[in-house]
């Protein structure tokens, strides 16, 4: 990898060292160009340890390790974002905590328009990760070599301050670690006169589906199997989705690809099954109750004459009944980050805010490193849709692989949002899969519809008991 070097600083940064933050600022590049900072290098010529965190033209940021065994470049992180805008500051911040390593991207310009209107949010970090010891203690400020220190875009602005930093980690702060449950998958949980109730894909159940309940979305407890088998059917039993209405409560079910609902007189069942499943070819079915009272569900079919991708319609008012007439194709994978292995959109979730829908979803194979978490909003329920352009909000990283199937719930203060999604095993394995939960929040972008954000995949300990601050 070749570089210009902008700006040097000797810093001891080991591991075991101080705690520091680092700043480096440049303006908006043309294509092809990016900016970096390299940290714990042995070599600015040829690295064989430290780390370069760099945001590319396209908006692509990347935490890159070096490594001489073998020789080669590593990547730990790439997260998409918006392409940088045109005379705007830029910059990128390392924080180091113990053995935690946090990196940032802050458009400054648009950040002094936020504070100009009272909407600023601090930014979130785009990764949170611990990284290994490294022996070299030199940092830069480095460009591409189509950049250089005569280029007037670029602004070297190279700032190390040591700190005392007191984090999630410090001895008197509660914690949780994800994963939270092992074992499942593609959850949905419904909060119920003050309890959580949790439905997902297991991993040993084949027939059915259990329940779990908690009163913090962390600590679990194993309620039962609340539903056995339907439609005749003794296999996969997939992605349950679940709603409360009027004191009766109804099950979306995926079984054996097939779509259908079942319903109850208590949230732990049992669910008896409407007699005549909606569709075959379907999954991943989700219901939305919207604020006038009317019922939509949302689903993946691939029915015959229909192409494979996320549909809506509208339901009768007895939540069980389909109006045909409405359904609409809302989403379809088509750009990169939905064609890992193969083009798939699946797992919608809604969540309303400021009048505007936004339908959450996962793109790619679930079998993909690359499965993840996206958005797209509409004015209208059944669309039109339109994708964020700075898909995926959630996505994989060096520790945590698939991260996806998603629902979205409050914290029991019923102030923040979070995100409640599966990973794969680990990086070698997919199975059996694990349940994670991570801080979601909707951030100001002047002058257009607030930003939808995850704080994950973390693997790092986390504020305990949940809250978004």
């Amino acid at each position: 990898m070749e570089w210009n070097i902008l700006q040097t600083e000797t810093q001891e940064i080991s591991a075991d060292g101080n705690d520091f933050s680092m700043k480096a600022t440049a303006k908006a590049f043309t294509s092809p160009g990016w900016f970096g900072i390299v940290f714990g290098a042995d070599s600015l010529e040829t690295p064989k340890s430290g780390y370069l965190f760099r945001l590319m033209d396209d908006g692509h940021t990347e935490l890159l390790k070096f490594s001489d065994k073998p020789k080669k470049t590593v990547e730990l992180q790439t997260r998409t974002g918006k392409a940088p805008t045109d005379g705007h500051s830029y910059q990128l911040k390392i924080e180091k905590s113990k053995t935690i390593y946090r990196g940032y991207v802050t458009d400054l310009t648009n950040a002094e328009l936020a504070d100009s209107q009272n909407q600023s949010r601090d930014p979130w970090p785009i990764f949170e990760l611990p990284l290994e010891t490294v022996n070299g203690n030199l940092t830069a400020i480095v460009s591409d070599t189509g950049l250089d220190d005569s280029d007037q875009r670029t602004e070297a602005d190279l700032q190390i301050e040591t700190c005392d930093s007191t984090n999630a980690n410090g001895c008197n702060v509660k914690t949780y670690q994800n994963p939270i449950l092992d074992g499942y998958a593609d959850p949905d949980v419904l909060y119920y006169q003050g309890t959580y109730y949790l439905y997902a894909t297991s991993s040993t159940l084949k027939t059915g589906y259990e329940a779990y309940t908690s009163k913090d979305l962390v600590n679990w407890e194993y309620a039962g199997i609340v539903m056995g088998e339907v439609w005749g059917m003794e296999q996969c039993y997939w992605a349950p989705d679940i709603i409360e209405r009027n004191g009766k409560f109804y099950i979306l079910a995926s079984v054996n690809e097939h779509l259908g609902i079942a319903t109850s007189d208590s949230p732990l069942g049992p669910f008896v099954p409407e007699p005549n499943y909606l569709f075959d070819k379907s999954i991943d079915g989700h219901f939305l109750v919207d604020d006038d009272g009317s019922v939509y569900i949302y689903y993946v079919s691939w029915r015959e004459e229909k192409t494979y991708a996320l549909y809506g319609m509208k339901m009768e008012d007895d939540c069980v009944t389909p109006i045909l007439s409405t359904e609409t194709l809302l989403i379809k994978a088509e750009e990169e980050w939905e064609c890992q292995q193969s083009p798939v959109a699946e797992a919608p979730y809604i969540v309303k805010h400021k009048g505007k829908y936004y339908l959450t979803y996962s793109g790619s194979h679930y079998q993909s490193k690359g499965y993840a978490v996206g958005y797209a909003t509409s004015d209208q329920p059944l669309g039109p849709y339109k994708k964020y352009e700075a898909n995926p909000i959630l996505s994989y990283h060096y520790l945590v692989h698939g991260p996806g199937h998603h629902c979205i719930v409050t914290c029991p203060d019923g102030k923040d949002l979070f995100l409640l999604y599966h990973t794969h095993h680990d990086t070698e394995e997919v199975q059996p899969r694990s349940l994670c939960i991570d801080r979601m929040r909707f951030a100001p972008v002047p002058g257009k519809d607030d930003r939808l954000e995850v704080y994950g995949p973390t693997v790092t300990p986390q504020p305990y008991p949940l809250s978004g601050k």
